[in-house]
């Protein structure tokens, strides 16, 4: 939850009053909201989303890099300074690591959103199996298996599932709706993030069942 910046203020309130016009907020109110990723140069303000959009759309993700050098570095930076520590250079020095998954849904057409970014555009670089950066969907060590990566790629599937069958049954003992038509609003309750998380790694069941007909 943060206190929306002033300038971020006019595109949030229309945003929110676009979804519901009782919405607008109040002059010093705390309205939550989260930046994501976008094209390269688009301004922050267009980067800034509703909590709900990120976990309804599988192609925006948290802007970690914002996050990180904003938010965690700066008081990192005032406690090590007095040691002689300096955490920026230690950050920018760090290896860094980048994962490209499969966008189910789409760009959603926002602004700062609407062309996409580059993982957007790739299935995978991944193997599902053991991780290991890869063209061909499965590695060519794992390809060595079959056996091992159609029962690996079956119980991760099933384990999604399971866990989204015990998710929703919380889900509709609390809203007591036997549908799941009831949309949560409550950004405080754990379940609806991990609903979000199992959500995201079933929109690549389709993906991961063409790798199994392979084997």
């Amino acid at each position: 939850m943060t206190v929306i910046d002033r300038r971020m203020a006019p595109l949030r309130t229309r945003r929110m009053m676009a979804y519901d016009r009782r919405l607008e907020p109040r002059v010093g109110e705390r309205v939550p909201y989260v930046i994501v990723y976008g094209m390269p140069g688009v301004p922050l303000i267009q980067l800034v989303r509703r909590p709900v959009e990120v976990l309804q759309n599988p192609s925006l993700r948290l802007n970690a890099t914002y996050y990180i050098t904003k938010q965690i570095l700066p008081p990192l930076a005032r406690i090590f300074n007095l040691i002689g520590v300096d955490v920026f250079s230690w950050y920018h020095e760090l290896p860094r690591v980048q994962k490209a998954w499969s966008s189910a849904g789409g760009g959603g057409g926002d602004e700062g959103t609407r062309k996409g970014t580059i993982s957007q555009y790739f299935t995978t670089l991944h193997c599902p199996v053991c991780d290991e950066l890869t063209q061909l969907g499965v590695c060519e060590r794992c390809r060595a298996e079959p056996q091992r990566v159609a029962v690996h790629l079956h119980q991760e599937l099933r384990l999604w599932e399971n866990q989204q069958d015990q998710l929703l049954k919380v889900c509709r003992s609390c809203s007591g709706s036997a549908e799941r038509q009831v949309p949560c609003v409550s950004l405080d309750c754990p379940i609806l993030y991990k609903l979000s998380r199992v959500d995201r790694h079933l929109s690549r069941g389709p993906y991961l069942r063409q790798l199994l007909e392979q084997f």
